[in-house]
C-alpha cells in the first residue's frame, strides 16, 4: 500500500448515519456588517456549521446577536477578530445592563463578578481584559494601597482600583476585608474614572480543543459529538500519507 490514512471517514469515527447525509459547511459565511465568519462561529440558519450561532446576520437594519450558553441572555455582536486556519479567536459583545449602568454612573455596575461561561465541548472561552475592583465598606477605614486609585462616591463603600493586580500583588494585604470583584476593562482603560474604566465592550478569546483545532483547520471538518458524547470530527478530508 502506497500510503496509509492518517485521517479515517465518518463511518469509522462516528458510527452514525444522519451525520454521514450532513451537508458540508462552506468555509466562510456572510454576517452583515461583520463580514465574513467561519468556525466556531456560524449563523443561526445553519446551527451545523459551528458552536456559536449569530443571529440576524442577513437582516441588516438588525444588531448581531449572540447567545454564550443555551437559553441565555443575548449579546449585541461588535466585532468577529479571527484569522483564517488560525487558532486566534476573539469576540466582541457588548452587555447592554452593564452599558446602561456605566453609562448613568451607576455603583451597581460594581456589585457582582462579572463571568461568562467558561466551557464549550471544543473549547474554552475566557475574557481576555479584566481585572480586580474592591468595595470597601467606610466602617472598616482602610488604607488606601500605594499605586491603587479609589472612588468616594458610591452610597456605602469606596472602591479601590489599578490596571493590574496580580495574586500576589503587596496592596491586597490592606484590602483583605473588602469585597472583590472581577470585572471587564478595556485593553487600554482609563484608570482615572472607574466608569470608563470598566467596560461593557467586552473582548472574549476562544481556545479551540487541540482535537477541534486539528479537526477544523488541518482536515476541514465539523467538530460534533456522537450519541455517546464522543468527540468526532465530520465531512474531514482524507489525509494520505506520502
Amino acid at each position: 500500500m502506497s500510503g496509509v490514512y492518517e485521517f479515517v471517514s465518518l463511518l469509522l469515527f462516528c458510527h452514525l448515519m444522519p451525520l454521514l447525509l450532513a451537508a458540508a459547511c462552506p468555509p466562510l459565511l456572510s454576517c452583515g456588517d461583520l463580514g465574513n465568519i467561519s468556525f466556531p462561529f456560524t449563523t443561526t440558519e445553519r446551527p451545523d456549521c459551528g458552536f456559536l450561532p449569530i443571529r440576524n446576520c442577513e437582516d441588516p437594519l438588525k444588531f448581531k446577536m449572540i447567545q454564550l450558553q443555551n437559553n441565555g441572555e443575548w449579546f449585541r455582536v461588535v466585532l468577529v477578530a479571527q484569522l483564517r486556519n488560525s487558532s486566534i479567536i476573539t469576540f466582541q459583545i457588548r452587555d447592554k445592563h452593564l452599558y446602561d449602568l456605566l453609562q448613568n454612573e451607576s455603583c451597581e455596575a460594581f456589585r457582582y463578578n462579572y463571568t461568562i461561561p467558561p466551557f464549550f465541548h471544543f473549547a474554552a472561552l475566557r475574557i481576555q481584559y479584566h481585572t480586580s475592583l474592591f468595595r470597601c465598606k467606610r466602617s472598616l477605614h482602610v488604607s488606601p494601597p500605594t499605586g491603587m486609585l479609589n472612588y468616594t462616591k458610591c452610597p456605602d463603600y469606596d472602591l479601590y482600583y489599578k490596571h493590574i493586580i496580580t495574586a500576589d500583588d503587596v496592596s491586597r494585604s490592606s484590602l483583605a476585608a473588602c469585597t472583590e470583584v472581577q470585572l471587564p476593562i478595556k485593553d487600554v482603560p482609563d484608570a482615572i474614572n472607574p466608569f470608563t474604566f470598566v467596560t461593557a465592550d467586552i473582548i472574549i478569546r476562544v481556545d479551540l480543543t487541540d482535537e477541534c483545532a486539528d479537526c477544523n483547520y488541518r482536515h476541514g471538518g465539523q467538530c460534533k459529538l456522537d450519541s455517546t458524547e464522543t468527540f468526532c470530527c465530520v465531512n474531514g478530508i482524507l489525509q494520505q500519507k506520502p
